[in-house]
């Protein structure tokens, strides 16, 4: 699988049944629907770490595949935090297969197993749209976990430093708060690809 990992380096052209084979055969059903394409994966990851030394956290990393496409083609560190202990033993696999697990980490956990202040980006890929419709509890109990999940990332982020990148798509969930500009937008596939900054100060 270093072919994969090297072709990303070389950005020669590659789609995603390809790249997904970095993954076992039975995840693989997910990927039309709930992981990142890989030509967006790549912009994204632009966007992300501009310059070396970028520490990046995937909230909902799933698989890892933002994580693996970014340590492949950057000099960044790529974190990934999923509630699913299956998707991050796939996903560490993955990394080590592609050769990039020096610079990959991966955490079981929710959005609260991780210090978001240790980071320079965060990637949001509306994380927690399949709270609504799976998980434990009824629909009422699952939609105001959703809500509050929203309300926690929304909250982080207030007190992120100055210059922290928020790369969305398919959007957050929520509105981001008002200490962030929208510095840039593009489409990616069916939505947008938004890259948001941190401004200086409070006003």
């Amino acid at each position: 699988m270093s072919d994969i990992a090297s072709a990303l380096r070389r950005r020669a052209p590659m789609d995603d049944v390809t790249f997904d084979q970095v993954f076992p055969s039975a995840h693989r059903f997910r990927s039309w629907l709930h992981w990142t394409p890989l030509e967006v994966a790549l912009r994204a990851c632009a966007l992300l770490a501009p310059t070396p030394g970028t520490k990046v956290l995937d909230v909902g990393s799933g698989v890892g595949k933002l994580c693996l496409v970014g340590a492949a083609t950057s000099s960044s560190s790529w974190f990934g935090v999923e509630r699913d202990a299956e998707m991050v033993r796939v996903a560490a696999t993955a990394a080590k297969r592609l050769q990039v697990d020096h610079s990959t980490h991966f955490v079981h956990g929710d959005i609260t197993a991780v210090d978001w202040s240790e980071f320079h980006a965060f990637y949001l890929f509306n994380p927690f749209a399949e709270v609504l419709s799976s998980g434990p509890g009824d629909a009422l109990t699952r939609r105001q976990r959703y809500i509050d999940s929203i309300e926690f990332v929304q909250h982080q982020l207030t007190r992120a430093a100055p210059a922290t990148r928020v790369v969305t798509y398919h959007g957050l969930g929520g509105d981001m708060p008002p200490e962030f500009d929208l510095i840039h937008s593009e489409a990616a596939r069916e939505d947008h690809l938004c890259l948001w900054v941190r401004r200086s100060g409070h006003s």
